[in-house]
């Protein structure tokens, strides 16, 4: 009997996804532990490996939305006779795996890890390798278990940008991936009239939704007349981003108020805790000073870590905060876990790594999951103020405002002083205004005696 390929179910919250792209062909063969595709979710990407060696037959395309446990393929065993029609067996959510395989342990003595002989590469890392004449063996890879991936191949490239001159940036075609080729089709864009924004200049999905919508910044010729309509499809990250902060503002009742935090103190905090750490790569920011408030803040408040039900109130035990991280394709919001128990270092090295997995497309399941308050930023987009959306079901959310000159009275002189405004959007049915207004109060006075961050 053949081997089902599911669309494997990444947490309990993933309601669809695409395979995004098969890595073995159909036909193709197979070896167990070898990556099979790659899986398209609505919050992360995950290459899935084959639990099974043998040859592959797919029964769904690149792109088409599925549920969790559907099959998208088989494996049959190289002796074992292949119909021409395949089966169109129906998996239930139950019989599907939660989580993907794991990655292969590293080979420590190695410059990239191996297994069985093999250099460990994404598919994508070996085919950007090619188009950049990037030697893989020579690299050292940062993904799971020691994995060679994208970034990698980039960063190697980077190092050896040859000159604009160079004839191999004039002649040769612009990659682009397979959910852009088929996207590309289905819109009628010519990909050769777009620069890609991907890794060695790949043509992305979005290149292809961004030239369907008219942006010259990506057509190097205009795809359409002027004054023509677009369709772009609302799908993926999007799809369940609009779906769930339509729900949020429906199911909840959402009010936001602002207060300003003077900074003073804690930019130079900041400033002495990163050259007190730059030897050890660890480089805080403003952003996570304010996750650390929060957190300790959430200790003295409960009814702001809560969770509001039809007919009670769950006060959660961990606390567990969420900071949104803006990517192109939408918001993805990994969870800083017990947050009030980790020291400011690790508060910032953990904040790090989940910022750049989010913009490598290496989150886990696990990096998404059991958030229980929220703190987005948008300071750094110059934003005074704003009024961010709850995380459903959490009970509030912060937002980080633009650090900003002012002035402040000493005895009768007016002096310059630096100042944040911070964003607190709430649950009114968990918790009153005066509540939420000491949550706040506590966060700020946090951020103003910033020392006691440290403790």
């Amino acid at each position: 009997m053949p081997k089902e390929i599911y669309l494997v179910k990444v947490g309990m919250n993933m309601t669809e996804g695409v395979v995004e792209e098969w890595y073995i062909a159909d036909g193709a063969t197979v070896d167990k532990g070898e990556l099979l595709y790659r899986l398209e979710t609505e919050k992360v990407n995950l290459d899935v490996d084959a639990e099974t060696g043998g040859i592959v037959k797919h029964v769904a395309g690149e792109g088409v939305t599925m549920k969790p446990g559907d099959v998208v393929g088989y494996i049959y065993a190289a002796d074992e006779a292949i119909p021409d029609a395949l089966p169109q067996a129906q998996a239930t959510m139950e019989s599907v795996a939660e989580s993907v395989s794991a990655a292969p342990s590293p080979a420590p003595s190695a410059a990239s890890s191996t297994i069985g002989g093999r250099i460990l590469s994404s598919p994508a890392a070996r085919r950007l390798a090619g188009e950049l004449n990037v030697d893989v063996a020579a690299l050292h890879g940062s993904g799971p278990g020691g994995r060679i991936v994208e970034a990698d191949v980039q960063a190697a490239a980077d190092a050896t940008q040859p000159t604009a001159s160079s004839p191999s940036l004039s002649t040769a075609p612009s990659p682009s991936s397979p959910m852009a080729r088929k996207l590309a089709r289905e819109l009628g864009i010519d990909l050769a009239r777009l620069r890609g924004t991907g890794p060695g200049g790949r043509i992305t999905k979005q290149d292809v939704e961004r030239a369907a919508a008219g942006d010259s910044a990506t057509a190097s010729a205009p795809a359409f007349a002027s004054g023509e309509d677009r369709v772009v499809p609302v799908r993926g990250m999007r799809k369940t981003i609009a779906a769930r902060m339509f729900e949020s503002l429906r199911s909840s009742a959402q009010l936001t108020m602002d207060m300003d935090a003077n900074m003073d103190d804690a930019v130079k905090l900041r400033n002495q805790l990163v050259d007190e750490w730059r030897d050890e790569g660890v480089r805080p920011t403003y952003t996570d000073l304010v996750i650390r408030a929060a957190a300790k803040a959430l200790e003295r408040h409960p009814l702001m870590n809560s969770v509001f039900g039809e007919t009670a109130m769950t006060l959660r035990g961990d606390i567990n905060v969420g900071m949104a991280v803006a990517l192109e394709e939408g918001l993805i919001v990994p969870v800083v876990r017990h947050a009030n128990r980790l020291s400011m270092k690790e508060l910032a090295v953990e904040s790090g790594r989940l910022a750049k997995a989010a913009r490598d497309g290496a989150l886990t399941p696990d990096d998404l999951q059991d958030g229980t308050f929220t703190v987005s930023a948008l300071g750094m987009f110059g934003v005074d103020a704003f009024t961010p959306i709850i995380n459903a079901p959490q009970s509030g959310i912060l937002g980080v405002n633009r650090l900003r000159d002012d002035l402040k009275w000493v005895g009768e002189a007016p002096t310059k002083t630096q100042v944040m405004r911070l964003s607190l959007t709430w649950d009114h049915r968990a918790l009153d205004g005066a509540p939420a207004a000491e949550f706040l109060a506590a966060v700020r006075d946090l951020l103003e005696a910033p020392f006691r961050l440290l403790v």
